[in-house]
């Protein structure tokens, strides 16, 4: 496991600056960064270093904490794959659950889940490893129109991972797609629970800026993982996924 704590402390042994500018227009928390780079051969302060050294024995200590276990290794890769089944599903479980409503479709995007899941102890770690970013839960409101629309960008750029939909593409094209099963609906308003840096157009996401937001929450991707996998260890359970046909593109 990569060192966690290196990630959130680092700063302490540079120089660099750190500057963010926010930039979700339609959904708050979105940040984009940059830093400049310290020259390499500027050694750490000792004193620095020894005030600094308990907090990052605490931290790798509380990294390595165990919350669950997997019965194999949930990786990525593009189109359907292990990890994104299992994200995609806690998400659209989570939000059934916090909100006491029926989800009908989960999405997460590739570049969302920046590390695989191992087979056997899964850290707190792994969590933070698998979603280093601040992303947010928001759930939106779409028609049958704006799910075709999901349908063919999903086809088109196979980068995303989803829950509540079987998609069947040739080449760049949708053949065929269902939600839970059943064709579309014209009347009906189906919810999607996504991240806010989608929902904000994020990964060319343009068509989703404009939909009706139901809920626009402050709860971390990662937050809802370790919530939602420590409740699976309490029952039990462990964690594991299979390739199901959500998405077969030819």
């Amino acid at each position: 496991m990569r060192n966690i704590l290196q990630k959130i402390i680092s700063s302490s042994f540079s120089l660099a600056l750190v500057f963010f500018v926010a930039c979700s227009p339609q959904l708050g928390h979105q940040f984009t960064g940059g830093f400049i780079a310290n020259d390499l051969e500027i050694m750490a302060d000792p004193a620095l270093t020894e005030m600094v050294s308990p907090y990052k024995a605490k931290m790798e200590a509380e990294m390595s904490t165990i919350i669950g276990q997997s019965t194999k290794a949930l990786t990525r890769n593009r189109g359907e794959s292990l990890l994104g089944n299992f994200v995609a599903d806690l998400q659209r479980a989570y939000a059934e659950q916090e909100f006491g409503i029926s989800i009908d479709i989960s999405i997460i995007n590739n570049g969302g889940m920046r590390n695989d899941l191992p087979e056997g102890n899964i850290t707190l770690g792994n969590i933070y490893e698998l979603s280093p970013f601040d992303n947010y839960l928001v759930i939106l409101e779409l028609t049958a129109h704006d799910v075709q629309k999901l349908a063919e960008f999903m086809a088109a750029r196979k980068n995303m991972a989803v829950s509540g939909m079987e998609i069947i593409g040739e080449g760049n094209q949708v053949q065929s797609f269902k939600v839970n099963g059943q064709a579309l609906d014209s009347n009906k308003v189906y919810l999607l629970a996504i991240n806010d840096y989608l929902a904000n157009g994020g990964d060319n996401m343009d068509f989703l800026t404009d939909l009706p937001v139901m809920e626009n929450t402050d709860l971390l991707l990662r937050d809802m993982l370790i919530q939602m996998i420590k409740a699976k260890t309490a029952r039990g359970e462990k964690l594991d996924a299979q390739i199901e046909g959500r998405q077969k593109y030819n």
